[in-house]
């Protein structure tokens, strides 16, 4: 196999309990050819000097230090200017990448031309539970990755791998406009200039804990996702004002912000408006996206707070398609329906699905 230099690419800030391990399971990959680029973003904790011993046990790291705390849009823009190589790979600093996660994201970029994003699996754990880790499924195929990301992410940004022509060639970055959903935003723009794949095994192991932005900026993450929706639909030539996308939002959240049967037969047009507008333009793999949408429908009426009145309603739409749903499925639906629960909200919410 070719043995292209791969930049690998780590904004470090107080990540002074992770970052030895976290650097540490890139040097030790099984992949050699390799340039570590660690950009110290004004960390006040011993990050800095952690990452100097670092660099002198191990010649391929290269810190940087940012002379203002820039935050990560920036740094990472300013980290992929300084990058060297063909291909560069993403790393946070408190994640640990298994062994052989770089060789193979090059061995699929390397046998697929066609594709310029690979990312992979992965494991979530929490510090305090290491031996627990959850793993985390998306997509494999680039057709079925265009419906996924119409919706969420489905690409792993701390696993991800992408060849440097992205930024150099198709004009991508990130941008500040999508602060804290910019890695969403930049999967959703570049699925309409090229491919994406995700490799079948986690290579990752995702360190969660409370003072991670889906936790700390909920409310304006959600706001900033809709900001990415708007590319999705300049794109399809859906519309962009506010009232498609806070009806656009409900569907990829499955939380409709309005509890009226009325609100929901909108949120069910807009399901069936996208599979009708697949079939013509063939963005995406058709039967993922109808089971996709018919997952959402069931997940969007659970969360309706309408009561068991909704289940009439979920069943006389044509996204109802039982043999897509578990037992489980059913069972929270039925739960979430009984007792009118709030989404993330109600103590009983807390109890029950925590």
């Amino acid at each position: 196999m070719n043995q292209p230099l791969v930049s690998v690419l780590i904004p470090c800030y107080n990540v002074e309990k992770y970052v030895v391990e976290a650097v540490g399971s890139i040097s030790n990959q099984t992949y050699k050819n390799l340039e570590i680029i660690a950009i110290n973003d004004c960390s006040t904790d011993s990050t800095g000097e952690l990452l100097m011993q670092l660099a002198r046990q191990d010649s391929r790291i290269k810190v940087v230090d940012n002379e203002v705390n820039l935050k990560l849009i920036q740094t990472l823009n300013k980290g992929i200017a300084i990058c060297k190589g063909e291909y560069i790979a993403r790393m946070d600093a408190d994640d640990i990448s298994l062994p052989t996660r770089i060789e193979k994201e090059v061995e699929f970029l390397e046998k697929n031309k066609d594709h310029d994003i690979v990312s992979t699996l992965f494991y979530a754990f929490r510090s305090g539970n290491p031996n627990k880790k959850d793993l985390h499924h998306s997509p494999l195929l680039d057709k079925e990755l265009r419906a996924y990301i119409l919706f969420k992410s489905g690409v792993c940004h701390p696993a991800v791998m992408i060849r440097k022509r992205v930024f150099t060639e198709l004009g991508l970055k990130f941008e500040s406009e999508y602060l804290h959903v910019e890695d969403y935003a930049l999967w959703s723009q570049a699925i309409y200039k090229t491919k994406i794949g995700n490799i079948d095994e986690p290579l990752l192991l995702y360190r969660v804990h409370q003072y991670q932005v889906s936790t700390l900026h909920e409310n304006l993450q959600l706001e900033n996702k809709k900001k990415v929706f708007k590319i999705h639909c300049r794109q399809l030539g859906l519309p962009i004002d506010d009232d498609f996308l806070d009806i656009y939002a409900s569907v990829a959240e499955c939380v409709p912000s309005r509890s009226s049967f009325g609100y929901i037969d909108k949120c069910e047009q807009l399901m069936i408006s996208l599979i009708k507008l697949n079939n013509e333009k063939l963005f995406c793999d058709g039967k993922y996206l109808l089971k996709l949408l018919s997952i959402h429908w069931l997940r969007l009426c659970a969360n309706s707070r309408l009561g068991l009145k909704v289940v009439n309603r979920l069943k006389k739409s044509s996204l109802y398609i039982e043999e897509n749903y578990t037992a489980r499925d059913f069972a929270i639906f039925y739960t979430k329906c009984t007792f009118k629960l709030k989404y993330k909200k109600s103590f009983i919410y807390k109890l029950v699905f925590k």
